[in-house]
């Protein structure tokens, strides 16, 4: 099955991130196709460098490792200008990616969800 996640939410401001790459990396391991795009706000969980403290999970750890099990993560271009980040800001396999990227995304994959 190819199953879509798109976030939405900041990094660290609610579970939603978090949960999201924790079902990415279990959809995964099934053997389900997984694909992540980060708009809004959840493009900073793409920022490289974050250091959350010991309050909570890294993201970045998180999404590193979602990538090393194949998943495809994109980020809106559009969303990322608007908030400062370039693509040298970002982790080492995230794409930089357009709303058509996420419109073609949204056709190819079985399932979407949304967080």
């Amino acid at each position: 099955m190819t199953i879509l996640l798109t976030v939405n939410t900041a990094p660290y401001g609610s579970e939603g991130p978090y949960n999201a790459l924790r079902l990415a990396e279990a959809l995964a391991a099934a053997g389900s196709t997984v694909e992540v795009f980060l708009m809004g706000d959840g493009v900073h969980m793409a920022r490289s460098g974050q250091q959350p403290g010991e309050a909570h999970a890294s993201l970045e750890r998180m999404l590193r490792s979602a990538l090393e099990q194949d998943v495809r993560v994109a980020c809106c271009a559009t969303c990322c200008r608007a908030r400062g980040l370039a693509a040298n800001d970002l982790i080492e396999g995230v794409q930089v990616a357009t709303i058509h990227d996420l419109a073609e995304a949204v056709e190819r994959c079985e399932r979407t969800l949304s967080f």
